[in-house]
Formats: C-alpha cells, structure tokens, sequence
C-alpha cells in the first residue's frame, strides 16, 4: 500500500508541476481602485484555497446550526 501511495503522490506532484510550468505568464486582476499583476498559477491556486476555507467555513456553520 506504501507504494501506491508514493506513486500517486508523484503523479498529483507531476501533474501540478506540468500545470505550473504551463501556466507562467503575468496577469492582471483588478478589484474597484486596486489593481495588482500576478502569474496565472498563483491566481488559480489562491482562489482554489479560498474557495477551500470559504466551503468549510460554511460546512462548520451548518453543523453548528444543525446541532441545535
């Protein structure tokens, strides 16, 4: 079992590192007055963590509200 987890660990490793490499170039995001340039892969990867932390903040609270 300790192999097929090492293998799929640097399957998952390699195919980020191929989607990094593919994914360089600068963009530019804008927000009202703010305005901020940064690699495309930086940008995915920062809105997949909020998106993360935003649903199990909302999982949490539903089984706070459900609890009671």
């Amino acid at each position: 079992m300790h192999y097929v987890t090492t293998a799929l660990l640097i399957i998952l490793s390699l195919v980020v590192l191929a989607f990094a490499v593919q994914n360089r170039e600068p963009v530019d995001v804008a927000f009202l007055i703010w305005s901020i340039s940064l690699r495309k892969i930086f940008l995915i990867l920062g809105t997949y963590v909020l998106g993360m932390l935003s649903g199990w903040g909302l999982v949490e609270i539903a089984k706070r509200l459900l609890e009671k």
